[in-house]
């Protein structure tokens, strides 16, 4: 009776751990198809010069367009802010994909800041500290 019991606790653990070990879930903002919308403009660079395999935008709020961005390795998650479609005003930053709740977080030479986070990511607290949700992954916010 215990060996039953111990085999299917040591298949629960196995597939847990599995989970645990497999590649990021990512944005699902991820797993839609690309558009030429999704497209960085030409001359943007981001920090460490990532390669990136997919690039998403997600948010165009006032003038200035919020992607993400996910490395081929899909350990890298980037979040570019580029304001009025000027290249040279744009903000950005990388951090591990890992995560599961505020992803990256970015400043702009304008005082303005954006945070990047997880799907299903409870971001009521940030709210109540002044940030506006834009996307379902992206709140803006002052530094």
């Amino acid at each position: 009776m215990t060996r039953p019991l111990l085999r299917v606790s040591a298949a629960i653990g196995v597939v847990i751990l599995l989970a645990g070990c497999s590649t990021p879930n990512g944005l699902a903002a991820f797993q839609r198809a690309t558009t030429t919308e999704d497209h960085l403009l030409p001359g943007i660079e981001l920090p460490d010069k990532p390669e990136l395999e997919k690039v998403q935008l997600l948010a165009d709020v006032d003038g200035v367009r919020y992607y993400a961005a996910q490395a081929e390795s899909r350990a890298l998650t980037c979040l570019v802010k580029v304001p009025n479609a000027e290249v040279g005003t744009l903000a950005a930053g990388s951090a591990n994909s890992l995560g599961t709740g505020q992803i990256i977080t970015i400043s702009g030479m304008d005082g303005t800041a954006a945070t990047l986070v997880a799907d299903g990511f409870e971001t009521g607290e940030l709210e109540a500290q002044g940030w506006r949700k834009i996307h379902q992954n992206v709140l803006f916010g002052l530094r």
